[in-house]
C-alpha cells in the first residue's frame, strides 16, 4: 500500500482548529427558568455532540484537503517498439569523392556513353537512408551534419517529414578539419531529458577522414553510459581509402609505419574505428564499398534495431486532495441543511 503524503505539510498545523466546535457550537439558546426537574433527555445530548463532531470533521476535512494529499504512482513494467534513431551524416569534402566502382564512369556519363552516372558517397548515403527512413515508420528520426563544425539540421521528433528534408539538403563541403566528436556529442545531446522508452541508436555515416582526441574520448563515453545509446558506423570506402580493420590513422587514410603509430599514440590521437572500440558502449561497423554495401547495412541496422525495448515508465502521483474537497462540500451542506431545521423562536 502506498503511503500518504502531503504537497503542503505546513497547513497541517492547523488541524488544533477542528476542536472549536466542542468549545464553541453555535447553537442557538433560549432562556428558561431551570432545567433542574426535567428528566435528562440523551437524544438531545446525542444530537448535541453528534452536530459538534460533524462540524469537527467539516473543519478537519477541508484543512487536509489543503495540505493536498497525494500517493506515488510507483513504477510500470512497458514494452516498446521501434527506435529512436539521430543519424550523423559526414559532409566533408571527402564524401563528394565517387564511392567504389561508380568514380571512373564520371567522364563517360558526363560524355553520355555511358548510362551507369557518377555516384558520389554522400549521394549514395542519401538515397539508402531516405529509403531506410520511410521503411521505418514506428522510428523517430533525428539528424545532425559535420564538416568543420557540427549542425544540428533536425531534433529528434516524429516529423519525419523535416528529417528527410534535411537529409535530401545535406551537401559536402570541403574543409580541412572534421568536427567528428563535437557531431557525436550533439547527436547524444538529443537524448537528455526524453524518457527511455524506445532503444537508442547514434547512426555515423562517414568515410573517416576525422580524429578524436583523448579529453573528448572521455566525454563521449560518460554521454554513450549516460544516454544507454549504441553506436552504428557505416564507413563508405571510396577508390583510394584503406579498410577500416587496417592500421589507419584517421585523417590522412595511409598505413603508417611503426615509428607513426608511436607517435600519434604520443600525441593521443587514434583511429575511429580504435577509438570507438575503447569507448565501451555497443558499437557495431559496416565497411560499405558501394551502394548494394550500402543497402546490405542498412538492412542489418534494421534488424537490430527491430528488437523490442523494455523500459520502466513512472506512473503520475494520484491526487486526492479533490475527494477530501468532495466529502467538505457533502458534509457543509449536511450542516446547512441541519441549520435550516434549528429553531429560531421559542414558543412556550
Amino acid at each position: 500500500m502506498n503511503t500518504l503524503h502531503f504537497f503542503k505539510t505546513e497547513l497541517l498545523w492547523l488541524m488544533p482548529i477542528a476542536g472549536l466546535p466542542f468549545i464553541s457550537h453555535g447553537i442557538k439558546q433560549f432562556k428558561f427558568p431551570g432545567l433542574e426537574d426535567w428528566p435528562i433527555d440523551k437524544t438531545s445530548q446525542y444530537l448535541r455532540w453528534g452536530l459538534r463532531g460533524l462540524a469537527s470533521l467539516t473543519i478537519a476535512c477541508l484543512i487536509i484537503a489543503s495540505a493536498a494529499p497525494f500517493t506515488e504512482g510507483g513504477t510500470a513494467s512497458r514494452e516498446g517498439e521501434g527506435a529512436e534513431i539521430v543519424v550523423v551524416l559526414d559532409r566533408s569534402g571527402s564524401m563528394s569523392e565517387g564511392i567504389k566502382g561508380r568514380d571512373y564512369n564520371r567522364q563517360s556519363a558526363e560524355a553520355g556513353k555511358s548510362s551507369n552516372h557518377f555516384l558520389s558517397k554522400i549521394e549514395a548515403a542519401r538515397q539508402v537512408l531516405l529509403k531506410f527512413m520511410q521503411q521505418r515508420p514506428a522510428d523517430t528520426f533525428g539528424m545532425v551534419a559535420f564538416n568543420a563544425s557540427a549542425i544540428s539540421v533536425a531534433p529528434l521528433s516524429s516529423d519525419r517529414a523535416l528529417a528527410e528534408a534535411a537529409l535530401l539538403s545535406a551537401q559536402s563541403q570541403s574543409t580541412g578539419f572534421t568536427a567528428l566528436g563535437r557531431a557525436l556529442a550533439l547527436a547524444l545531446d538529443y537524448f537528455e531529458g526524453r524518457p527511455y522508452t524506445a532503444s537508442r541508436l547514434i547512426l555515423l555515416v562517414s568515410d573517416g577522414d576525422a580524429i578524436i582526441e583523448s579529453e573528448d574520448q572521455a566525454v563521449l563515453k560518460q554521454a554513450f553510459i549516460r544516454q544507454r545509446a549504441q553506436l552504428m558506423w557505416i564507413y563508405v570506402r571510396g577508390e583510394r581509402e584503406m579498410s577500416i580493420l587496417d592500421s589507419v590513422i584517421a585523417g590522412d587514410n595511409e598505413i603508417e609505419t611503426q615509428a607513426d603509430i608511436a607517435y600519434t599514440e604520443k600525441k593521443q590521437f587514434a583511429s575511429m574505428h580504435e577509438v570507438f572500440q575503447q569507448l565501451g558502449m555497443p558499437y557495431q561497423a559496416f565497411e560499405v564499398e558501394s551502394e548494394e554495401g550500402l543497402q546490405t547495412a542498412i538492412k542489418a541496422i534494421s534488424q537490430a534495431t527491430n528488437k523490442p525495448t523494455r523500459y520502466e515508465l513512472r506512473l503520475p502521483r494520484k491526487d486526492y486532495g479533490v475527494y477530501f474537497y468532495m466529502l467538505t462540500m457533502l458534509l457543509l451542506t449536511a450542516l446547512i441543511f441541519i441549520k435550516r431545521l434549528e429553531i429560531k423562536v421559542w414558543k412556550p
